[in-house]
């Protein structure tokens, strides 16, 4: 049975980072590699993903890659949600492009998803950068997490009223997730953290958090959700 999905969020990054993530999900052994699809969501990148993928190593895996068809600013919370629309999977792992997951952490995510699948557990994980003097070296990463599908929903998914501006999506999320599921940081449980995938976006926050505080204080999130046209592409 398939268990988890990890959700890849793609935006311009280059083909050599997206190159490693293939790689190292081809690298599963098939005892594991059996419990997982992937998904790749391009949000409304300048670069032809279709064609990048061409060339790049996917037969092993059960792949589907999706494509937001306007190049809305910031536009992670819809890509986020999007991934859990169509996730068919128990569990879904929110992932960004500048954290891997190898073999190790595979099996780890497999061992966590079969012991709490009836469980409102989330789970978060540490970070290793090649660098340990690295400001990101072992420490959590706010946004990537095993979480399921049926509580991800019961949170609330993403705020798509931060969409056009940067940040807080991450904050937005953990705060309506209080008292509605426990999250458990796994100090021993490992990301790859590479600089590469970060995205070059202008990191403004000023917008957002004015927002987050304000639905703080009334509790009147939205519920509009996939603001936008998107295909599925077939490779």
């Amino acid at each position: 049975m398939k268990l988890i999905t990890i959700n890849l969020s793609y935006y311009n990054q280059s083909r050599e980072m997206l190159a490693k993530h293939l790689t190292l999900w081809n690298k599963y052994p098939y005892k594991i590699m059996k419990y997982f699809t992937f998904f790749i969501i391009d949000d409304g990148s300048k670069t032809d993903i279709k064609e990048m993928l061409k060339t790049l190593p996917n037969s092993n895996l059960d792949l589907r890659v999706f494509r937001v068809l306007e190049d809305l600013y910031c536009n992670i919370a819809g890509v986020r949600n999007l991934g859990a629309k169509l996730c068919e999977t128990p569990y879904l792992l929110i992932l960004d492009m500048d954290t891997l997951v190898n073999a190790k952490m595979a099996h780890e995510l497999v061992k966590i998803a079969k012991n709490n699948i009836y469980h409102s557990l989330v789970f978060k994980f540490n970070r290793m950068c090649s660098n340990p003097k690295h400001i990101k070296h072992n420490t959590y990463h706010p946004a990537v997490c095993l979480i399921r599908k049926t509580d991800y929903w019961k949170i609330g998914g993403c705020e798509e009223d931060l969409v056009g501006h940067y940040g807080f999506t991450d904050p937005c999320f953990w705060f309506r997730a209080i008292n509605k599921v426990r999250v458990i940081p796994l100090k021993d449980v490992y990301l790859i953290y590479d600089d590469d995938g970060e995205a070059d976006i202008d990191r403004n926050t000023t917008n957002n958090k004015k927002l987050f505080l304000e639905r703080k204080e009334d509790n009147n999130w939205s519920n509009n959700y996939l603001r936008f046209k998107w295909e599925k592409i077939i490779i």
